[in-house]
């Protein structure tokens, strides 16, 4: 039995004694309420573990394996003999257990699909079991039911199911398998009920059959990979976790001392920064309930939402105890995620990736232990510890989370066993577009109620995706008085009459003119006419007067970094007017005197006027004007939806100067009729989910696809390192692929900090956008050599508007 392996060097039998007791051991220790006995799914993922490769057990695979892929006898493939092995042990196993009529419809399936996809993607649900595919691999399935070594597999299964004490006869299945017409026939039948099983379910149990099937296929692709990739090298949770980690920090920074100054404005912010974290937190403690899931944080621009989150995020933790959830901060934009996780590990103080663990598509692939550790990470352990979140604090993206809630990609399904039992704290909730707001409450009431998923969402907009009277809990007692209390900013209403852009560039050209002092931020709504109002302000305003900025994403991520630092800068002398796209409107921390913004939906609105007067450090209350411009409007409703800009006008309307005071109640009523815009709407994923559309769904991108062209951009000797790098990576013919890729993966970070992608329109080519043929998949332009498709000067910033198209249409962000 021994000499039949699984992976060079790796008994069959010892791999799937470990896939199977750690898929028991995730079941076991998790906090779920699953309807169910938790025994029964215990088990059931310990049969798809014992049983997920025993496919290999024939001559075919062995002779395949043990000859290092020299020899190959067909057919070799394991997976879904395996599966059908696997589904009918769970039929036996499930005789003796007391289930609904639907659970005994759907467990062994899902223990079918689990085991027949765990080195591909679930296909639509009832797709896989009207088996299409089988007919074709009907013969190979005759062949492998033959071929297997029969006494060592008997053996095997002896041994591995003796261990959950149940008896099962190797002679049984193949008897089974002999008539394959009625195999394949009763499937197909059951397939064809799925979609009457589901219609007599209510929404929230069709999420319920979703997330259980995702739990089951997600815990044996971790146990598998796990044993793959660590062995028995796993890493444990970090014993090391300090709770009072934010009293601390706030401690050592001061924050928790009574504000103090002459400037009795930003001594008025800092005091209710801290009345906000303290009232939060005692709140939460008197009034947290473990049967409560969904929670949410509201208070305005500035004051201190980040760390305050997390102090709540750790308190609910200690609260729930023995739990032990992991905490994850999902936030919309890698930019504020570099910034945050700054704050945090000052808070954690410099802590290892088992204590706090950063995760996007540039982030470090490097998973830090202490020095003395036991394992020394791979490159390959340490990308799948990333991958997995295995970590006590995760901070990663929308994109992340989301996607990995909804698909059917076993690479983002592997995480999925960490996102039960976990809390999760959604900053800018804005950010998630209203058509999904009625799949995404759908998808956090099941995480919640069935995995105990605990959700905190958090903005100075706070969207009505949850009913505030019955669904979700404010953690910020009379946070509507933190609103009232400030008078940072106005809002100028210009929207009863629109101007062109020509004359809107001047309107910004005069208020300089009249208040020769004043930092202004102009944000517009596409990247072509955000340039030809820079262009227009360069023309009129010369350098002495004002230092001038333009910020698109057509500028590489190191100018975009770059700029904002000088923003940021006290300079005293001469003002900052910057000219940008919305990407400045969320977590960029600047604040000008002034600000002039063409008309958006109002949540966008809101979040523009919170780059001015952040701190309130300004003499005079900050002014935002709001204005329409005809030659945005076409472009404006494209990016943002009809529907938005329609519910902005209709909340504005006869409104000429809001204060801010006021924004909360405008927001609300803005937020409210989204909801109802919302209710009437069933999003194609939401009916993907609950219709178990697993390939369907696993086609959701959080932002949607669109087709680009990616150009390096040599702009100094860093940049040029990095292109010298890549170019030696990518021709080293000695690297197999995967060797490319771990070694690209140790500067990806770095290089995309010098890579702008270009939208590709009808028509286009990368060719016919910069002249040139790629190398190596990137178009090159080179500070030495310039081409005048991008414009960039290190010692003149007026100059710096980034990509160009040389007839430029206009294009959005």
């Amino acid at each position: 039995m021994r000499s039949i392996i699984s992976h060079p060097g790796k008994p069959l039998v010892d791999h799937l004694r470990s896939v199977a007791t750690h898929c028991r051991a995730i079941i076991e220790s998790g906090y779920y309420q699953l309807e169910m006995d938790k025994s029964i799914i215990a088990d059931l993922v310990y049969i798809q573990g014992a049983v997920h490769d025993l496919g290999k057990a024939t001559e075919n695979f062995q002779t395949y394996i043990q000859s290092e892929g020299k020899t190959v006898i067909r057919p070799k493939h394991h997976a879904l003999i395996s599966a059908y092995l696997a589904r009918h042990i769970a039929m036996v196993y499930l005789e003796k257990c007391e289930l609904s009529k639907e659970d005994r419809f759907f467990l062994p399936y899902f223990v079918f699909t689990a085991v027949k996809r765990h080195h591909g993607r679930v296909k639509n649900f009832d797709n896989e079991l009207l088996s299409n595919d089988v007919p074709k691999k009907r013969r190979d399935l005759e062949i492998l039911v033959d071929n297997f070594y029969h006494a060592e597999v008997q053996e095997m299964l002896d041994e591995l199911l003796g261990e959950m004490s149940l008896s099962y006869q190797w002679s049984s299945f193949r008897s089974y398998m002999k008539d394959l017409d009625d195999v394949m026939a009763e499937l197909m039948e059951d397939g064809a009920d799925v979609a009457d099983v589901l219609s007599n379910l209510d929404s929230l149990q069709k999420a319920r059959y979703f997330y259980l099937h995702q739990l089951m296929a997600s815990t044996l692709l971790f146990a598998d990979k796990t044993d793959v990739k660590l062995g028995s090298n796993r890493v444990a949770k970090n014993l090391g976790f300090d709770q009072e980690a934010v009293r601390k920090y706030r401690t050592t920074c001061g924050f928790d001392q009574a504000a103090t100054g002459t400037d009795q404005r930003k001594v008025e912010i800092n005091k209710r920064r801290n009345q906000a974290y303290l009232e939060s937190l005692e709140h939460f403690k008197e009034n947290f309930s473990p049967d409560q899931c969904l929670y949410s944080i509201t208070l305005p621009t500035g004051l201190g939402k980040t760390i305050t989150s997390l102090a709540l995020a750790m308190e609910m933790k200690r609260m729930l105890g023995e739990q032990n959830p992991r905490i994850v901060v999902a936030i919309p934009f890698t930019s504020i995620i570099d910034q945050n996780y700054e704050v945090f590990q000052k808070i954690f103080d410099n802590p290892t990736s088992d204590l706090l663990l950063k995760h996007h598509h540039l982030a470090e692939p490097v998973y830090k232990m202490e020095e003395d550790a036991v394992l020394e990470k791979t490159e390959e352990a340490s990308h799948f510890l990333i991958e997995t979140w295995q970590s006590e604090v995760v901070v990663t993206t929308f994109v992340q989370l989301l996607e990995g809630l909804l698909t059917n990609d076993k690479g983002k399904l592997l995480k999925f066993p960490q996102l039960c039992q976990s809390i999760i704290v959604i900053d800018e909730i804005q950010q998630i577009k209203y058509e999904l707001w009625e799949l995404i409450r759908r998808v956090f009431v099941a995480m919640g109620k069935q995995f105990n998923c605990y959700f905190i969402l958090m903005s100075a907009t706070q969207p009505m995706i949850f009913d505030p009277k019955s669904e979700i809990r404010e953690l910020i007692p009379r946070h509507e008085q933190y609103f009232r209390l400030f008078q940072r900013t106005r809002l100028i209403n210009c929207t009863d009459k629109a101007l062109d852009m020509a004359a809107f560039s001047q309107t910004v050209v005069n208020y300089h003119q009249a208040n020769p002092t004043k930092d202004i931020l102009v944000i517009l709504n596409t990247i072509g006419y955000t340039r030809q109002c820079f262009e227009a302000l360069k023309a009129s305003i010369a350098k002495e007067q004002a230092h001038l900025y333009f910020l698109a994403t057509c500028l590489t991520p190191f100018e975009r970094k770059r700029i904002i630092g000088l923003i940021g800068e006290e300079d005293g002398e001469i003002p900052r007017i910057i000219v940008s796209t919305q990407l400045i409107e969320a977590g960029v921390d600047i604040s000008v005197d002034t600000v002039f913004r063409a008309l958006a939906p109002l949540d966008s609105i809101i979040q523009a006027a919170g780059r001015a007067n952040r701190a309130g450090e300004k003499q005079d209350i900050s002014n935002v004007y709001l204005y329409k411009i005809e030659e945005l409007e076409r472009a404006t409703k494209s990016i943002y939806g009809a529907i938005l800009l329609e519910k902005t006008e209709q909340i504005l309307k006869g409104l000429d100067v809001i204060e801010e005071s006021d924004y909360l109640s405008l927001i609300n009523a803005y937020f409210a009729k989204l909801q109802e815009q919302s209710a009437q709407r069933v999003s194609p994923e939401l009916r993907d989910l609950e219709c178990l559309n697993f390939e369907d769904l696993g086609r959701f991108r959080f932002i949607p696809y669109r087709e680009t062209v990616s150009l390096f951009v040599q702009l100094n000797e860093e940049a040029e390192e990095l292109w010298t790098a890549y170019l030696r990576i990518r021709q080293n013919t000695t690297d197999s692929l995967f060797d490319k890729k771990e070694k690209f993966a140790q500067i990806k970070a770095a290089f995309y900090d010098y890579v702008v992608n270009v939208p590709i329109y009808s028509g286009e080519t990368g060719y016919s956008i910069f002249g040139q043929e790629p190398q190596h998949h990137f178009h090159l332009w080179d500070v030495k050599n310039p081409l005048p498709f991008y414009r960039y000067d290190s010692k003149d910033d007026r100059h710096n508007t980034g990509f160009r198209r040389l007839e430029e249409q206009d294009f959005f962000i």
